[in-house]
């Protein structure tokens, strides 16, 4: 039996227990600081469109460096095919992006006269757009060789016809070509050799006719060639039938090697977006003694119109869910999506709605906006705005209401983000007018074929592309992500919760939409857990530095120097050898991607670092 005594002295400990976990969390809600955006910076003091490398400019020229005199401190690129088309646009992105020059012409006699009055410095890569080329002129197979027995890389966009590849022998020893087996076949898959693109292996062949309905979008049809003891295959078909050397499948990516250079073919259309950029890196990687080049370094989750803060369609979310929608956003949605957050390495970014109809009579709740950010500050998350609504109501309306809500219980909250997709670009331009993103410095944009992916929108707001619906994975989704993975270390993946708030089919439930979206994220992207996770403003720092940055890399035996300029640290690089390895650096710390690459944190100007 408790005496008196203990009994009070148990029940003051009680009562002081609960009086300190009380206060605790008062402290921690006074404290937390989600009334302000942890991820704000003011843009007029950061890089703007004005700083952004230029073709033809020069490291040592500073920013008006436009003279052809100055040209020689940087790599050139040279581009044949007509002007204006897809692949030319992906070449000069990927220039662009590495720092490099690039000239572009019409024709091979175009070219020849512009080298004749210019004397330019001989291209380290020549890409040449097939579809483009007259292949019967006089002297054009002897001007490719020519090149290439000057250390010239080749590289085909595309080849041409099969049929005139089977008639011309010479064309055949310039691209590795044994024998054209068909001038078409029909394959089951492709397979992705290690060591290309960054990410490993891939398989892309469907196991069963779901399967095959649900991924399967790759090219499966093209001229069937068998290759010489010099090529290497990093792409081939998948037969029906297994065949007993691997040399034998049918060739979709190759290099041919001759005496000072290499002849990259691709049987296939894989430039004609941004897949092109990684194969060119990767092209670039496999040709030179070590490849260095900067990224992003930057891997993106964003929930889009998520969370809300209106109980709104309430019939059908009882119907589905025996809950209202701020309930089951709060109850069910939440502690799934966070499951998903944690289970991968990306940044998360959510992209909020405060209702989604402005027409009807339900209206947000204070009490749901504190609580979303309290938990969003917790998760190490950003919350940004979305213009989307189910009414009709215009743009400026909705961003007037939006920020009378805001403001009510968050007066000192400065967004810094914005999601625009399926704005015309004059609704974006009148959007970021309003007061409630007047602080904006990066938008977010759904991925529609454009080979800037990331760039900007004006000379202080930034645009990074999301590049694909995570809840949608197909086989060319997957080699595209990984080509930008390797060329540009960056990913966007996005969800669109407004799917399980207003459903169009019996499809779109909280669990299956979010267990797609989990599965894909947590299957796909593990093999670049190399790369950090950004929220979609952190990542807009790192684009601002990437594309500011000029740099210069050299080779004295066993130590590759450095050097940058026109940027802030920390910026990154990916490092890719051949059979070499990190024995001690200097100016910059390294992680490992995978056998053969790895990222760098370039932290001063100058970095050094030394090979084994």
């Amino acid at each position: 039996m408790i005496s008196r005594r203990n009994y009070l002295a148990i029940t003051t400990v009680m009562l002081v227990v609960f009086f300190m976990f009380q206060f605790t969390n008062v402290a921690l809600e006074s404290w937390d600081g989600y009334e302000e955006n942890s991820y704000y910076l003011d843009r007029e003091g950061l890089p703007g469109e004005s700083s952004v490398y230029q073709p033809g400019t020069d490291l040592t020229a500073g920013q008006n460096g436009t003279d052809a005199d100055f040209s020689d401190s940087r790599s050139r690129v040279v581009y044949i095919g007509a002007t204006g088309g897809a692949e030319e646009n992906v070449v000069y992105t990927w220039a662009v992006y590495t720092k490099q020059n690039i000239d572009s012409y019409a024709s091979f006699g175009e070219y020849k006269k512009a080298e004749k009055k210019t004397k330019n410095q001989s291209p380290e890569m020549i890409i040449i757009n097939s579809d483009d080329i007259e292949w019967n002129q006089k002297g054009l197979l002897g001007e490719l060789e020519k090149y290439a027995d000057a250390g010239v890389d080749l590289v085909f966009c595309d080849l041409p016809d099969a049929e005139m590849i089977k008639d011309n022998v010479r064309l055949q020893k310039l691209l590795g070509i044994e024998e054209v087996k068909s001038e078409e076949t029909e394959v089951e898959g492709i397979y992705l050799r290690e060591g290309f693109l960054l990410g490993g292996e891939a398989v892309y062949r469907a196991e069963d006719e779901e399967e095959r309905a649900k991924r399967q979008d790759l090219e499966l049809t093209f001229p069937w060639y068998t290759l010489g003891k010099d090529a290497e295959v990093y792409i081939r078909g998948i037969t029906k039938d297994i065949l007993e050397e691997e040399e034998d499948y049918p060739a979709v990516i190759w290099s041919n090697r001759l005496d000072k250079a290499d002849v990259f073919a691709i049987n296939g259309r894989y430039m004609e977006d941004i897949t092109g950029l990684g194969i060119l890196t990767a092209m670039s990687a496999k040709s030179n003694e070590y490849e260095l080049y900067p990224v992003v370094n930057a891997q993106n989750m964003v929930l889009i119109n998520y969370p809300n803060f209106a109980s709104e369609n309430n019939k059908e979310m009882r119907a589905r869910y025996g809950q209202s929608m701020t309930e089951m956003s709060k109850n069910l949605a939440w502690p799934s999506l966070v499951a998903v957050y944690r289970q991968n390495t990306l940044g998360l970014t959510c992209m909020l709605t405060p209702q989604y109809d402005y027409e009807d009579e339900q209206f947000p709740k204070q009490t749901e906006l504190q609580y979303y950010m309290r938990r969003l500050r917790e998760q190490g998350a950003e919350a940004g705005l979305s213009p989307d609504s189910v009414s009709d109501t215009y743009i400026r309306e909705k961003l007037t209401e939006d920020q009378r809500f805001i403001e009510k219980g968050l007066p000192d909250y400065q967004f810094s983000s914005f999601y625009a997709a399926g704005l015309t670009e004059s609704e974006v331009e009148t959007a970021l007018n309003e007061d409630i993103v007047k602080d904006v410095r990066t938008i977010v944009t759904d991925y529609s074929g454009e080979n800037d992916i990331i760039g900007y929108q004006s000379e202080e707001i930034t645009r990074q592309s999301s590049l694909s619906d995570g809840t949608v994975h197909t086989y060319r989704d997957d080699l595209r992500m990984r080509s930008v993975q390797t060329a540009l270390g960056y990913s966007s993946v996005r969800l669109d919760m407004s799917r399980v708030a207003f459903p169009e089919n019996d499809e779109e439930t909280l669990e299956k939409v979010v267990s797609e979206f989990g599965g894909n994220i947590g299957y796909y992207w593990d093999d670049f857990r190399g790369f950090a996770g950004t929220t979609v403003s952190e990542c807009d720092s790192r684009i601002r530095s990437f594309l500011a940055l000029d740099y210069t890399d050299s080779r004295k035996e066993d130590t590759i120097h450095l050097e940058l300029t026109g940027m802030e640290t920390p910026v990154w690089f990916v490092l890719r050898t051949k059979g070499e390895r990190i024995a001690g650096v200097n100016g910059c710390s390294w992680e490992r991607l995978e056998d053969g690459a790895w990222l760098i944190e370039a932290e001063s100007a100058d970095v050094s670092i030394e090979l084994e």
